[in-house]
Order: structure tokens, then C-alpha cells, then sequence
């Protein structure tokens, strides 16, 4: 998913579904199909936000990825997208 970025697209390209569970300044992104599970991080987050959104991934069975596996990444505005993993 490209998070505000434009894409083109032509009208008979499948629709893709994504679960987005998103609070003020933090986005956890879901991606069955394409196995990407990422959680994006503005800088201005709450860490309370941060806790519930960890708790959500959780919930669905993600786990953050060890940090030595997979560096975060900082992307343009700033904002850290951190990797997840499946964990059932």
C-alpha cells in the first residue's frame, strides 16, 4: 500500500483488500494476500497509541520482527514504518 501516494490503475485491475486499523499518528496495515504487515509511526505519536496498536496486532496474530532481522525504515516524512510478522 502506498499510504497517500498516487497509483495508476486500469479498470479491470482487481480490487485489493487491506485491514487499516489507524489511530492519530500511527497506522497498523494488514495485507493477507501479499503477506505485508507493517506499522507506520509519525513522529508526534502517543505512546498510548502506540501500546493499543501493538495490542491490535496482537489481536490478529502479529508480532513485531526482531530488529536484526529487519532494520525499520524512515521514510519521507519522517514517519518509521516497523515490519511484523505472523505469529500462528
Amino acid at each position: 500500500m502506498t499510504h497517500g501516494q498516487r497509483v495508476a490503475a486500469t479498470e479491470d485491475e482487481p480490487i485489493k483488500v487491506v485491514e487499516l486499523v489507524s489511530l492519530p499518528g500511527i497506522t497498523l496495515h494488514v495485507d493477507r494476500e501479499d503477506w505485508d504487515y507493517h506499522i507506520t509511526v509519525a513522529p508526534d505519536h502517543s505512546p498510548r497509541h502506540l501500546r493499543r496498536i501493538l495490542d491490535a496486532a496482537k489481536h490478529r496474530g502479529l508480532s513485531l520482527l526482531d530488529q536484526e532481522l529487519c532494520v525499520p525504515a524512515l521514510l519521507e516524512d519522517d514517519s518509521v514504518r516497523l515490519h511484523l510478522q505472523s505469529i500462528a
